[in-house]
């Protein structure tokens, strides 16, 4: 005679309560919570990362766009990264030590890393001019060894930027995203030999990324020398998606000049005007015309930090310390 199962010892659940394995089948009602948890998982980390890289309320209502792009990072690390920078971390604090170009790109990179964390399930992947690249990075940590040895070399731009079209852009169409390169440079394009290559890239960005809107490039001039940058913001008005984003402090104050004094715009919000520049009109502008400036009527009061739905906090967390790796 068979047992009575209700005598008998139940399976072990782990101590994962979100572990696939322990869950009914979908639909019941344990599902539909799980599903509930994980999405106020994901507004409390954003919420984090709009306080944490202090994100004004434009900024973010307009981030959850860039879940639908799989963002790429080149990072230049020719020899003249190691350049000291003109452009200053140390521009509000004259007792501040010099940086190179190096480490303020050292210092973006973290900042799109913490929002691609929050907003792409499998985060971003990092290029070089020179190394090897490091992919699937949600944070500044994994990042540390290709950080950690000096820029040297060339500037060989277009034979990365192809390797990237190559690799990335059949998986972001497989996932049913686009993808969204940023390209950090302070200088010519070259080959691998040091031969000047602006024709090269040039042609590549004509001709080579697909429709309309398929792969929007957007270039950080890591220099304000415009004898060394000065062709982007040539090729920003002449080529399609081709976006030129200018260094903190120099985007801050065409900003300001436009905005106003008061308009918030912090480093956080300046990353976040990077990434969605070619992607948000309104965006773009900022440094052009006034939020909400349509036509003479206004859609936007000044914009103020970011505010979510009220919904229970989340457990205290010991502040994050962002700086060079």
């Amino acid at each position: 005679m068979a047992t009575n199962s209700s005598n008998s010892v139940p399976p072990k659940y782990s101590d994962n309560p979100f572990d696939d394995n322990n869950l009914p089948a979908s639909g019941t009602p344990f599902s539909d919570n799980k599903q509930q948890a994980k999405e106020q998982q994901r507004l409390d980390a954003f919420r984090q990362l709009v306080e944490r890289q202090e994100i004004s309320n434009l900024m973010a209502l307009k981030l959850r766009k860039l879940e639908a792009y799989d963002i790429v990072i080149i990072c230049d690390d020719s020899g003249s990264m190691n350049t000291k920078s003109t452009m200053g971390l140390q521009v509000s604090n004259p007792y501040a030590p010099a940086t190179t170009r190096w480490d303020e790109l050292k210092l973006t990179v973290q900042i799109v890393t913490d929002i691609a964390a929050t907003l792409d399930e499998d985060g971003i992947d990092v290029y070089f001019l020179n190394r090897a690249p490091v992919r699937n990075v949600f944070s500044a940590e994994q990042l540390q060894q290709a950080f950690a040895n000096p820029p040297r070399g060339y500037t060989p731009i277009t034979r990365v930027l192809r390797q990237v079209l190559h690799e990335k852009r059949s998986q972001a169409i497989e996932s049913g995203k686009k993808l969204l390169v940023l390209l950090a440079t302070d200088g010519t394009p070259t080959t691998d030999s040091g031969v000047d290559d602006k024709q090269g890239l040039r042609q590549l960005l004509m001709h080579e990324r697909g429709g309309r809107g398929e792969v929007p490039v957007v270039f950080l001039a890591c220099t304000d020398d415009e004898t060394e940058v000065g062709y982007l913001n040539e090729w920003d008005k002449q080529i399609p998606d081709v976006d030129v984003a200018d260094d903190y402090i120099s985007e801050r104050k065409e900003i300001l000049a436009v905005q106003g004094h008061n308009f918030p715009f912090s480093r956080g919000d300046w990353v976040c005007k990077m990434l969605l520049g070619p992607i948000d009109a309104e965006i773009d502008a900022l440094d052009e015309r006034r939020v909400g400036d349509h036509g003479g009527s206004t859609v936007y009061s000044s914009p103020q930090r970011y505010q979510q739905p009220s919904y229970p906090p989340p457990a205290e967390k010991k502040k994050k310390k962002w700086g060079f790796f």
